[in-house]
């Protein structure tokens, strides 16, 4: 196995922090000079995006080591060099982490590019590696040593490229080495008349405009009856609300109104960033409560805090704290602020629900900006745009300002900027309006008006969310998604962390709920128990994060709008036009997830085109007109996630067993009633998804459906070694085997938290009952008799179900309710 040692041969893969030569840095300043607009609003996101790319190859490097350390004999040496390669990336985290907010120096943007895209070159690398080592598919060692040789024989030639392409990335690396040395990352300056962050922003207040107070009427009497009644000395209260909801914008009429002005001895309003500088959020508070400006003058040993506390002694006082951005920054400034004896009102805006929780004195003390309902946003857009009211709006236009401002979903602050701006476009009928409504999410000036908005929520990410939120660019416009498919592909992306003591599923559940937290995704239906059932983006929100992902190569769209690829190495691949795809390429090597939400014109041989997707780890054929299992899908040996959800497929075929990494397979509303025996050997398997919702009308006895043809879940039959995927945790819907074997091998799949059975029969109750006895995790069990008149489901045989079990559904007959049904 010596060769293997060259397969990954990169003991002197010990790529140094560095990016680019000085003399590359300059011809390439050159070169990306062209489009200046545009990045003059992207720049500060170069660091951000590099960032991403690292941390998704880092996850990945992770998940090679994972495997090698089973694959013992044909990973071992290896191993150490991928360790290496991980060590750097992470070096390269840290690097990128420091660099923001530094790169508005060209140098460092093109370095950081450079580091991006080695970041991208790597895991292409590691992908290739994983494409042609040995994948354990037989439990029997001599088997599996016979296709490791095999396998090495075989894919001689493409491990040859594969060592190749790590030489060609050792010599470009070892061609930039010296550029540290020439101009260092830690004396890069900021441009002139930049200056760097202090972390708290002066902020003025100007005088609100009547006709700017649109929608918040209420909110905003709400406000000022809460500042200026009596009842607590000490009272925190909290607004919140997406970016451009209006939060800053209703604060500030509360502020300055006369109500509050008089009311109180001292007033302050504070842009707090994020990461504030305690000294000099209370210097600013100071001068702004009339502490002379000779004494604002900081000496040594003199506590600041001190000061502050002498000078709101007795006093009434209200503070604006605009855009707090976490628990922490709050508890750091709740502790300078002083306790006076009387009247002090804290005003807390902030874009996350958790944290507006957290700082506000009660439920009662959160106010919650929503949406503009339709005729207020309308009234406000043609105030803005057209200087005039609804009643007024210029006919030929009214059907392309509703179009507009229907995109804005209701966001007072994108409506007004967007208002604003087209007021300095021609007013002339149909045509040019309608470009103008087209071109939305591809114009710069709308770009930097939306950027604007967004911008700040999306810096204040961590890196793997930012991974998540720049999924959802994928999809298309108005486009919601089931939370528990969203999760499967984060994590079949590799984008979630390992976490002691929780699944992937289940962090990737907690990413979720962030998300929605920090009002950046939107829920559309709730499930039952509080969690998000569907979600979505706002029509703005898909327009920053598809020019963000496309930008930096995170995501392409091929739509009627652009039907052309602007990279070749192409990520993530969301085709919304069917008509204009797979055809124009001849290699989609570095593609790793294919969606498809059009198929005009689409037919099963289409679909055997992404043969030529070598690489692929996620592949959704969701609602495709295919009726069979499409050809060459067995070849994608990298496949973690397979949907084929509502098409008419009726057979999977016995090949489907050389896909040994694929860890989701939908298969619900298919036509597919029984699996392959090879099923088990796919042993990394979390999700097997087979159920199919029939419409049946049947006969019922007392409100009670006759038969099981009547059932309106239809399941799949497995065979016996079931037991082999002890990785499951979700097993919806089956039915067991004509032997029942499979009964009992359940018991082995102690990992499950979903199961779905049918057609059982009375006398499957006892073994059936021990089993799920062992499923300490079933949070869903489904369980149907095969008649459930006349069959009973006997499952008095428990004497304690699982803990956590949150749904049970018996559909059949019981001759009594089970004992173990009160301990639920």
């Amino acid at each position: 196995m010596g060769r293997d040692a060259a397969i990954l041969g990169v003991g002197e893969f010990n790529i140094i922090v560095a990016a680019g030569s000085f003399f590359l840095e300059q011809y390439l300043e050159e070169e990306a000079a062209g489009s200046f607009f545009l990045e003059q609003y992207l720049e500060e996101e170069v660091a951000l995006m590099a960032d991403i790319a690292v941390t998704a190859a880092l996850i990945f490097a992770d998940d090679v080591l994972s495997y090698l350390k089973q694959e013992r004999k044909f990973g071992r040496t290896v191993r150490t060099e991928i360790e290496k390669i991980k060590n750097w990336l992470e070096t390269m985290q840290a690097y990128v982490k420091d660099m923001e907010g530094k790169e508005s120096k060209k140098v460092l943007k093109i370095r950081i590019r450079r580091i991006r895209e080695l970041a991208y070159d790597i895991e292409d690398i590691l992908d290739e590696y994983m494409l042609y080592v040995p994948h354990r598919i037989h439990r029997h060692r001599l088997s599996n040593e016979a296709r490791g040789f095999l396998n090495h024989v075989i894919h001689w030639r493409p491990l040859h490229e594969v060592i190749s392409n790590i030489k060609e990335i050792k010599r470009k690396t070892d061609d930039i080495l010296t550029l540290d040395l020439v101009c260092p990352a830690d004396t890069v300056t900021p441009e002139d008349g930049e200056s760097s962050s202090s972390g708290v922003e002066h902020h003025s207040t100007p005088q609100i405009l009547e006709d700017e107070i649109v929608g918040i009427q209420k909110p905003r009497e709400d406000l000022i009856r809460q500042l200026t009644g009596g009842g607590s000395n000490h009272l925190t209260i909290s607004v919140v609300g997406p970016g451009g909801s209006g939060k800053t914008l209703l604060v500030k009429s509360v502020y300055r109104s006369e109500e509050v002005q008089g009311h109180f001895d001292s007033h302050a309003w504070v842009r707090v960033s994020r990461s504030p500088k305690m000294r000099e959020l209370i210097n600013n508070i100071l001068k702004q409560i009339g502490v002379p400006e000779e004494e604002l003058i900081v000496r040594e040993g003199v506590d600041i805090q001190a000061k502050l506390r002498n000078y709101l002694h007795q006093k009434r006082y209200v503070f604006v704290l605009d855009d707090i951005w976490s628990k922490g920054d709050w508890e750091r400034i709740k502790k300078v602020l002083p306790n006076g004896s009387s009247g002090i009102r804290i005003i807390v805006t902030t874009r996350n629900t958790d944290v507006a929780s957290f700082c506000a004195e009660s439920q009662h003390c959160i106010h919650s900006l929503n949406c503009l309902p339709w005729q207020e946003a309308l009234g406000l857009f043609c105030k803005k745009a057209f200087q005039t009211s609804v009643e007024n709006c210029p006919p030929l236009l009214e059907g392309w300002s509703q179009k507009i401002v229907k995109r804005c979903e209701g966001l007072p602050e994108a409506i007004e900027e967007v208002g604003r701006w087209l007021s300095n476009k021609p007013q002339v009928p149909n045509h040019e309006w309608k470009k103008l409504h087209d071109s939305l999410g591809t114009d710069a000036e709308y770009l930097s008006i939306i950027s604007k908005i967004l911008l700040p929520s999306y810096e204040d990410l961590p890196s793997h969310l930012k991974c998540c939120f720049l999924y959802f660019s994928i999809f298309r416009e108005d486009y919601s998604i089931k939370r528990g498919r969203l999760i499967r592909l984060w994590v079949a992306e590799g984008f979630v962390m390992k976490v002691k003591g929780k699944t992937p599923e289940e962090v990737a559940e907690d990413y979720l709920k962030k998300l929605i937290e920090r009002n950046l995704v939107d829920v559309s239906k709730w499930d039952f128990d509080g969690r998000a059932r569907c979600c979505r983006v706002r029509n703005l929100v898909l327009d920053f994060i598809v020019s963000k992902s496309e930008d930096e190569n995170f995501v392409s769209i091929l739509s009627e709008l652009n039907d052309s690829l602007s990279s070749d190495k192409v990520r993530r691949l969301s085709i919304h036009n069917t008509s204009a795809i797979l055809s124009q390429r001849s290699s989609f090597n570095s593609v790793r997830s294919t969606f498809f939400f059009s198929w005009k014109n689409f037919s099963n041989s289409d679909v055997g085109n992404v043969r030529g997707f070598k690489n692929l780890r996620v592949l959704d054929l969701q609602n495709a007109p295919v009726d069979k299992f499409p050809e060459g899908i067995d070849h994608l040996s990298l496949l973690r996630y397979l949907s084929l959800n509502h098409t008419n497929v009726k057979v999977v075929p016995k090949s489907i067993k050389k896909l040994t990494k694929l860890e989701t397979l939908d298969l619900k509303q298919t036509f597919v009633t029984e699996l392959p025996a090879k099923i088990v050997r796919l042993v990394n398997l979390r999700h097997l998804l087979v159920s199919r919702k029939i419409s049946a009308t049947s006969n019922t006895v007392q409100g009670v459906e006759s038969s099981a043809a009547s059932n309106t879940v239809q399941g799949v039959q497995l065979s016996a070694g079931i037991g082999a995927l002890t990785a499951l945790q979700k097993l919806s819907v089956v039915k067991p085997d004509k032997h029942r074997k499979i009964i009992k091998e359940l018991g082995a799949l102690t990992q499950l938290r979903k199961l779905g059975l049918i057609e059982l029969e009375t006398k499957d109750g006892k073994d059936l009952c021990a089993c799920i006895q062992k499923m300490q995790n079933l949070l869903t069990l489904d369980l149907s008799s095969i008649n459930i008149i006349n069959k009973s489901l006997d499952l008095d045989h428990m004497t304690s179900p699982p803990p956590d079990l949150q749904c049970l559904y018996l559909k059949g007959r019981l001759e009594k309710l089970p004992g173990w049904i009160s301990e639920l």
